[in-house]
């Protein structure tokens, strides 16, 4: 799920300064050679892709390794894994599915990475965002993430093909949000002593100082309030949360080895005391602690104007620029571009400058020199489409979790894989709250089975729509209003699976939703070849 905060052009252009100095070849430090990465989630999303039972595995990780990639990323969510911190408990289901998957990657040759500490899922493990906001202050939190931190670890070095992993800036950036949105003064004044960031600022500047520069005047440091969003001294704020994933980032290495982070490689915009907007950067997370190599996520958009069209060599002019400024503060460790985008369809960043459709081939392919000079592996993130699906446990993998089924009604296991069982006036409902987000029309695509013809009715709020099913096939519904529930009914004996309820598609150009290849495909694979 990519998650980004809105940037400002004229902050954004800072990143544009180029500093070319000829960098030779990095070292690489797989057992494969160069990465070649796909973000791997089968036939769901990465949201729910822990308790799905992708059925499919097999054959979609051939069709990885046959185009051409040699590695995939796994999300790994802490919730989801670690649902209870104290004491620490961990989910049997994801953790026998980890081992499957690291087993299955490596009979087709791929070596896997793993982003640790995924923020979002629809497990039972309680609030994800508040979990990374008590990182910062309470030692009970910080104690059960390093546990997990450490059994994933150990779970991955189990297996031959772990080549290791990442946390992101990302997981960790909604307190970023949360805490500039504050407007009561006394709690702000309360969690920017809670957290440490009145103990931080009183070792960075006098009081004095503070209100020359940042515009800020306090009687003493214990009544200085978290800074607002976009204010001058939200760069001190900045500055103290970079320290803050340095230090997590270095404590988390101690548990697992080598392990890097993505940062962050555009900037926030900043108000300037005198007017404008000064660019606050991230460069002192750039040489990840202790880890061989800085994990990235690279987007086309860095560094261009809003709402434009920019040409393949726009792009891969920008690419080089960007990548050359960010090596200059790393150290000279590689990159692994883990997060590659070259398009982006959500609506959210729909602002955002993109890649005329006839030159997107032409960035691909010609990435391949500034691939080969700068990094050591890239990732595709979104190798298959994929529909922001609001349920939780929809292929039945965890039998009737989640689901209200009614008499009559069960998960039976058929032709190797769970479904839901539906007889005469039965039922299965799953209330999936607000999930959906507001995208338009609601779509629903279900997998339908009968012996002989019987006929479904699929329920979204008031609405309701009528299958006829009659041996086995996939199904897609359209559904004009909205709702936060969604009820199968029957007349007879159907069983139903792989359930998906969404109303946006990401669309990575790679793959559809069905599997068939889309137009993207063909470059994509002669970057890996020429790779």
């Amino acid at each position: 799920m990519k998650k980004r905060t809105k940037r400002f052009a004229a902050a954004a252009a800072a990143v544009q300064m180029a500093v070319l100095t000829s960098i030779s070849a990095f070292p690489s430090y797989a057992s494969n050679g160069y990465e070649k990465s796909a973000t791997y989630y089968s036939d769901d999303w990465v949201i729910n892709f822990w308790n799905s039972e992708s059925s499919r595995m097999d054959e979609e990780l051939a069709q990885i390794a046959a185009d051409g990639f040699n590695s995939i990323i796994l999300v790994v969510p802490w919730n989801e894994f670690q649902p209870d911190m104290n004491p620490c408990r961990y989910e049997e289901y994801p953790m026998e599915k980890f081992h499957k998957v690291m087993n299955a990657a490596g009979q087709h040759g791929l070596d896997v990475y793993l982003r640790v500490g995924y923020t979002w899922d629809y497990s039972e493990g309680g609030n994800g965002t508040q979990r990374y906001q008590d990182l910062l202050y309470d030692e009970t939190t910080k104690a059960a993430w390093l546990d997990y931190v450490k059994t994933i670890y150990e779970a991955g070095k189990a297996h031959s093909n772990f080549a290791g992993g990442f946390l992101t800036w990302e997981d960790f950036w909604n307190f970023v949000s949360a805490a500039g949105s504050m407007k009561d003064t006394e709690e702000r004044i309360k969690m920017a002593e809670k957290i440490g960031y009145q103990a931080y600022v009183q070792q960075k500047c006098t009081l004095e100082e503070l209100q020359q520069q940042y515009g800020v005047t306090v009687e003493s440091y214990e009544r200085l309030p978290l800074p607002e969003t976009g204010a001058t001294d939200f760069l001190l704020f900045f500055q103290f949360y970079d320290d803050f994933l340095n230090q997590l980032l270095l404590q988390s290495q101690s548990v697992f080895p080598n392990l890097s982070m993505e940062v962050r490689l555009d900037v926030d915009p900043i108000s300037a005391l005198g007017g404008g907007y000064i660019g606050a950067g991230h460069e002192v997370t750039f040489p990840c602690q202790n880890a061989s190599y800085t994990a990235a996520m690279y987007s086309v958009t860095m560094g261009q104007e809003s709402n434009t069209e920019i040409t393949a060599a726009q792009a891969l002019s920008a690419m080089e620029a960007n990548l050359a400024r960010a090596g200059s503060f790393n150290n000279g460790k590689p990159f692994y571009l883990e997060q590659l985008l070259f398009t982006d369809n959500t609506p959210q960043f729909d602002y955002n400058a993109k890649l005329m459709a006839n030159e997107m081939a032409g960035f691909i392919t010609g990435m391949e020199p500034i691939l080969k000079a700068r990094t050591m592996g890239y990732g595709i993130w979104a190798y298959r489409n994929y529909g922001s699906n609001a349920l939780f446990n929809s292929q039945f993998g965890l039998g009737e979790k989640g689901w209200d089924f009614s008499e009559g009604s069960s998960v039976v296991e058929r032709n190797g894989t769970n479904m839901a069982r539906l007889t005469a006036k039965s039922s299965i409902s799953q209330n999936f709250g607000g999930r959906l987000g507001n995208n338009g029309s609601v779509k629903v695509r279900f997998h339908g089975e009968s012996s002989e013809p019987r006929q479904i009715w699929v329920h979204l709020g008031s609405e309701t729509k009528y299958v006829n099913i009659d041996g086995s096939q996939d199904y897609f519904l359209e559904f004009a209003g909205r709702d936060n529930q969604i009820t199968f009914s029957a007349d007879g004996t159907v069983y139903v699976d792989n359930v998906n309820v969404y109303d946006f598609e990401t669309d990575g150009k790679l793959y559809s939703m069905e599997g068939t290849e889309l137009e993207m495909i063909g470059a994509i694979r002669q970057l890996n070849g020429s790779l």
